[in-house]
């Protein structure tokens, strides 16, 4: 591969090997060879074949492609996307120079750049307050993984899942991790720093978040904020972008989260994004971090799912991406969660059963359930899900239970993917339409519609916050406070351990 063609790939986004024969020293979490184990970037060869389908199957390979990147881009920005891609691999070189001179324009004047079919404008200077870790650059202009702004680097860096069928028939899954195949059965026993096991009396910190994994400064700044606040455990919900390459967690995930692994016990779960390269990252990157004492604490973590016990609280995290994107449909895995939440409840006393998933039960702004609430029903009917977190829809937000959700939910899919505010809003006012109408669907208590920068800057006011929760587990009770990015409380609240029981906000 010419030199052209290698700074083509890196400025669209792809931090992977470009060929097999390049020399390359990664840390022992990526092969050193070109990785056949995880999904290809766009080639030359690859856009052809696309190409000729939309030629001969326009509207099959258009709905294909609006259905699977699941924000609503129009059939002329997907055909302008192509033909770009055509241009780059026609005039690399000469492509590559436009790339560049576009972000030194950015970088030097406020941006008038076409996000989602308005145009916003943002400052280009960064007022000192906002700068809480000089070493990490925090740039407003960029418009790395928005879904229409950086159309192009989603096409050459998934556009091979995406249209697999077509195009990438041979799209390999990584081995399946079964409770039944290790002694502990994905059962761990919850524990502070010191590696003492947690009392009633004790309280755990848990840091969540979900769809964290993008590289960027927010997601860095993010990192930063929960390793200051010292939890005894981070859970990240799923989503390494753009695909779940061995080079993206290594530079996405596990360098941003390296001051939190030193201190905190970490587990991840496998969402989408990791599920566009099979899966054999994610869970070499599991094995590796097991395998490998970073700090002074063990890390755990053997599967895709598991469960944290204590003898006041469970924390199950599953995996719904795996064997049916969004949705856990295997016999013996809802066997199993199934069994660990009657266990909590038939514990003396009760144990509280916080549930955790990539995806979502319910979505803000939507009059109806998901696959995965359906698949679940049972548990949910039986009311063992006390709390409920999951991500892959991003914004923030704290809902109050229903007759057919009776438990708290939360989602919190704003870590780091890119937010429109506008769109945040929309779905909250239609959200509040809905439950009007439809006393089934869960209440929001809270939505956060705060801006990703202060208002007053007027930096970016396009888009919305970026954050995670902390989970406070006590005695009595359960304390969540919602962080921004910039560490600022967005919201808070501490409920009972009674009112858990009781499904009360």
């Amino acid at each position: 591969m010419n030199e052209e063609l290698k700074a083509l790939y890196k400025e669209l986004g792809y931090t992977g090997i470009v060929e097999a024969s390049e020399e390359v020293t990664r840390g022992d979490t990526e092969p050193e060879q070109f990785p056949q184990t995880e999904l290809q970037p766009l080639d030359e060869s690859g856009l052809k074949v696309i190409e000729t389908l939309l030629k001969d199957k326009p509207e099959e390979i258009l709905s294909q492609i609006k259905r699977n990147f699941s924000y609503p881009l129009t059939d002329d920005q997907i055909q302008q996307t192509l033909s770009e891609a055509r241009r780059a691999f026609d005039s690399p070189g000469r492509f590559v120079e436009e790339i560049r001179a576009k972000r030194s324009k950015d970088l030097a004047e406020p941006d008038t750049r076409v996000t989602r079919g308005e145009v916003t404008r943002s400052a280009s200077t960064i007022p000192d307050e906002l700068i809480l870790y000089p070493d990490i650059p925090i740039e407003p202009n960029s418009h790395k993984f928005e879904p229409v702004a950086d159309a192009l680097g989603w096409f050459f860096n998934s556009i091979y899942y995406i249209l697999r069928d077509k195009v990438n028939p041979k799209h390999l899954k990584a081995d399946f991790p079964l409770h039944s195949e290790f002694p502990g059965n994905f059962i761990y026993t919850m524990k502070n720093q010191q590696d003492e096991i947690a009392g009633v009396d004790d309280k755990i910190t848990i840091a969540l978040l979900a769809d964290f994994g993008t590289g960027l400064y927010h997601s860095r700044y993010i990192a930063r904020n929960i390793a200051s606040l010292d939890p005894d455990y981070v859970i990240h919900l799923g989503d390494v972008y753009y695909a779940g390459r061995f080079s993206e967690f290594r530079y996405h995930f596990e360098e941003p989260l390296a001051p939190v692994l030193n201190k905190a016990r970490v587990f991840t779960m496998n969402a989408n994004h990791e599920m566009f390269s099979g899966a054999f990252p994610y869970f070499n990157y599991i094995f590796q971090k097991r395998n490998r004492r970073t700090g002074w604490v063990e890390q755990e973590q053997e599967g895709s799912y598991f469960c944290i016990r204590s003898e006041k609280y469970q924390i199950i995290g599953i995996d719904t991406a795996y064997h049916k994107d969004g949705r856990h449909p295997e016999q013996a895995l809802n066997s199993w969660l199934g069994k660990r939440l009657r266990e909590g409840k038939e514990a003396n006393p009760k144990r509280i059963n916080i549930l955790l998933s990539p995806n979502e039960p319910y979505e803000l702004g939507k009059d109806e359930f998901s696959g995965l609430y359906y698949d679940l029903e049972e548990f949910v009917r039986e009311k063992l899900i006390d709390v409920w977190f999951w991500g892959n829809t991003h914004y923030c937000a704290l809902f109050k239970p229903s007759g057919k959700a009776p438990f708290i939910g939360s989602c919190i899919g704003h870590g780091g993917h890119p937010i429109y505010k506008h769109d945040v809003e929309e779905n909250t006012d239609k959200h509040q339409r809905i439950v009007r109408k439809n006393a089934n669907i869960p209440t929001a208590e809270w939505v956060d519609l705060s801006f990703k920068f202060p208002k007053a800057t007027g930096l970016r006011p396009d888009l919305g916050n970026h954050g995670f929760c902390l989970l406070e587990l006590m005695r009595n009770s359960v304390k969540l406070t919602y962080y921004d990015w910039l560490k600022k409380i967005q919201y808070h609240t501490v409920i009972e351990s009674r009112d858990i029981q009781r499904l009360d906000i």
